[in-house]
């Protein structure tokens, strides 16, 4: 029996419902007026058969608030009279009133749904604005003009969501939502999926430019990085530092490229429309192309070491339209700076990580004296970057600024021995403990990532590896704080440290050679380059083979009828190199 009429037979129940419900049909559509993701079924005879809400006549009225149109207050029904609670107030005869239904499709968290809709067609409702009664139905339709498929806010966040922690595609989230809808038959479910893939770029672009203030005033342009977050930490005139601040401040940045996010070319690249071109952190795509037509390709090698990344600048791929790209980030918090993100074409160019190391030197860093700049391969990249920048018009660098570069410490290792006290980040006032290695450790989820944006429109692609920026980004503002505070104690202990091993190693030491080692280390500070070569260690090298055979041979020649001990060793040697 039903358990809301106590008349009919309670043969429907609900999936989705708490506790154990049973209803007729008509008490099933009147229980669930405002709930119509609830997954429903009926009693057949012999067990209980999936249905719908629609076909137990569930009609839901957009632009009512869910319940059809009700008289207005101290009038009755008979004498035709109606209040519309979202279009104007107004009277009208039930007789004129344009009855306007037709179905839906819509894709929640539970599910892909079909519903029956009554469009509201009071007067003051304009059928060319259906897509704003859907919006205030809390659902997102995917065309404007009679739309027949919408998508809810909340499986938008979802999705937006998982492609942020889990890295889901498109595609295996909508797989999902097949499935959670029909897992038996997913095949005979709605295919909805051209309509997500639109439909979550437009929701991602208007969240983010709700959230930056963008949201209400459609005539105000962003600009370029405006819809990006950068480092709380580092300092940023006018952002987080006092207006009469004195003192001394300096920006480190890591530059770093990521081979991995290769983009393959489009077949229609003139159909592909950008929303949020240069708003978040990759760099505004004309005038970047318009950069590396006025460059000059770098053809010389490296004369440090085999460094793959510059040597891998003759690869060309004629399917892909990007090799990769290359990010500039603040060196001690790996937050990535806005707007400097670039795509590589023939490996890793000058030309290319210029550009991205101009735009994030520009980045909120006026009155800012010195950079520290770390790179893979800074010893030869600064060499003649004034030069160039000097050289082209589309590179810009703040007057007055300093560029200190240096390699990380892991790369410095396959550096010749020479670049270790001129580029080794121990020998840079200020640096601390840096590694100038942490964009490494941001390329490891992007890498998960990759495969799926590999083959998305360059439009596409730029605002999903935006979107996953500004999300690492956010990560690291929240969770600034307790990370600054750990890394507050631990500095603090270490130090108690060092100054013990330092005082007593200088108790040990002749004070005069203490004295002038100082000296020589603020000069080398000051002076830099060559300067630093004082850090450089100095070893007797091992002797050659041909060496130790001369010296062997200077050895008195036995009377023994016997070989001697020199033609012994080297018959041995070379019968140990032709093994």
């Amino acid at each position: 029996i039903c358990e809301q009429c106590c008349q009919a037979e309670g043969s429907i129940r609900c999936m989705s419902c708490t506790g154990v419900h049973a209803w007729c049909g008509p008490c099933a559509v009147k229980a669930h007026r405002n709930l119509p993701f609830h997954k429903v079924q009926r009693w057949n005879g012999t067990h209980y058969q999936a249905t719908s809400l629609m076909d137990l006549g569930f009609l839901w009225h957009v632009g009512h608030g869910g319940g059809a149109m009700s008289p207005s207050p101290g009038e009755s029904q008979s004498r035709g009279v109606w209040l519309c609670i979202w279009g104007r107030t107004s009277k009208l005869q039930v007789s004129s009133l344009r009855s306007s239904r037709s179905q839906m499709t819509i894709v929640h968290t539970e599910g892909i749904f079909t519903h029956e809709v009554s469009w509201c067609s009071c007067p003051g409702s304009d059928p060319i604005d259906l897509h704003l009664s859907v919006l205030r139905e809390r659902l997102f339709p995917a065309s404007i003009s009679k739309p027949k498929t919408a998508f809810t806010f909340e499986v938008l966040n979802h999705f937006l969501i998982d492609a942020l922690e889990c890295k889901t595609s498109a595609m295996s989230f909508y797989q999902k939502l097949k499935r959670f809808t029909n897992n038996a038959f997913p095949d005979r479910v709605p295919v909805e999926y051209r309509e997500l893939m639109r439909v979550s770029r437009l929701w991602r672009d208007l969240k983010h430019r709700k959230w930056f203030g963008f949201g209400h005033d459609t005539e105000l342009d962003p600009g370029e990085g405006g819809l990006a977050l950068f480092c709380p930490a580092c300092p940023q005139p006018g952002i987080n530092l006092p207006p009469d601040w004195k003192a001394r401040y300096d920006r480190q940045y890591v530059i770093d490229g990521n081979f991995t996010a290769q983009h393959m070319k489009m077949n229609k690249p003139e159909m592909d429309v950008s929303l949020s071109d240069g708003k978040g952190y990759m760099v505004s795509e004309i005038p970047y192309q318009s950069h590396l037509q006025q460059s000059v390709d770098n053809k010389e090698r490296s004369t440090c070491s085999n460094h793959r990344a510059i040597n891998a600048a003759n690869i060309n791929k004629s399917n892909l339209r990007s090799t990769g790209i290359g990010a500039t980030a603040c060196a001690r918090h790996g937050c990535f700076v806005p707007h400097s993100v670039v795509d590589f074409q023939k490996g890793e160019r000058y030309m290319n990580t210029d550009y991205s190391i101009c735009n994030a030197l520009s980045y909120h860093s006026e009155n800012i004296t010195t950079a520290l700049v770390i790179y893979d391969v800074g010893c030869q990249w600064s060499v003649n970057f004034r030069s160039r920048v000097k050289s082209s018009s589309s590179l810009f660098l703040p007057s007055g600024l300093e560029i200190i570069p240096a390699v990380g410490k892991f790369h410095l290792a396959a550096h010749k021995l020479s670049c270790f006290p001129r580029y080794s980040l121990n020998f840079v006032k200020g640096a601390g403990h840096l590694d100038g290695e942490i964009l490494e450790t941001l390329w490891a989820p992007f890498n998960k990532i990759s495969p799926t944006a590999r083959s998305m429109t360059q439009a596409h692609r730029q605002e999903v590896y935006d979107d996953h920026m500004r999300d690492s980004n956010w990560k690291k503002l929240v969770g600034i704080v307790p990370s600054l505070l750990k890394k507050y104690k631990t500095s603090n202990k270490c130090l108690e440290d060092m100054n013990q091993a330092y005082e007593q190693l200088n108790a040990v030491l002749d004070p005069n050679k203490v004295a002038r080692w100082e000296l020589d280390a603020v000069k080398a500070e000051a002076d830099r380059g060559e300067a630093l070569d004082i850090y450089l260690l100095r070893g007797d090298k091992a002797p050659t083979f041909h060496e130790a055979q001369l010296k062997l041979g200077k050895n008195p020649v036995s009377s023994s009828p016997n070989l001697g001990s020199v033609a012994w060793l080297a018959e041995g040697i070379s019968i140990e190199d032709s093994q």
